[in-house]
């Protein structure tokens, strides 16, 4: 087996792939909130997620959790949900998301004393939305 030499490495720009490639093995999510962007997100504009990403906003951080399926009595085929957790500070809650019978509205959902407006698919505003983009607004 080949010696590393880590100088080299340094040299060549090539140190951060040894330190993060272990992370990712470990941790998926871990590596990919590393090699997220840091800048915050806007309210009212489209914004793309990923599972396991925090978004943070200026007044919140924002998770995509993952999707699930959840049926009824009343619909026994069930509804599609995307789950969001929602933190700010030491609290936090969860949101979710669904179509349900078509009518594609925001959610909403409270921190602290404000109410947001989370979206998905349709946007009030925007139009049709990627199945990877979300939008949240401040409720007036």
């Amino acid at each position: 087996m080949a010696r590393c030499d880590v100088r080299r490495l340094r040299a060549a720009g090539l140190a951060a792939l040894t330190l993060v490639a272990p992370l990712a093995r470990a941790d998926p999510a871990a590596a990919a909130r590393k090699a997220a962007p840091s800048v915050a997100p806007a309210y009212a504009a489209r914004v793309s997620f990923k599972r396991g990403i925090p978004l943070r906003f200026p007044d919140f951080e924002l998770t995509f959790t993952g999707e699930r399926h959840a049926a009824s009595p009343q619909f026994p085929r069930g509804f599609r949900y995307h789950d969001f957790r929602v933190v700010r500070g030491r609290g936090s809650q969860m949101v979710s998301w669904t179509s349900g019978t078509g009518d594609l509205g925001p959610v909403r959902f409270t921190v602290g004393t404000r109410v947001y407006a989370l979206e998905l698919r349709q946007s009030d505003k925007l139009g049709k939305l990627r199945d990877d983009e979300l939008v949240v607004t401040k409720d007036p």
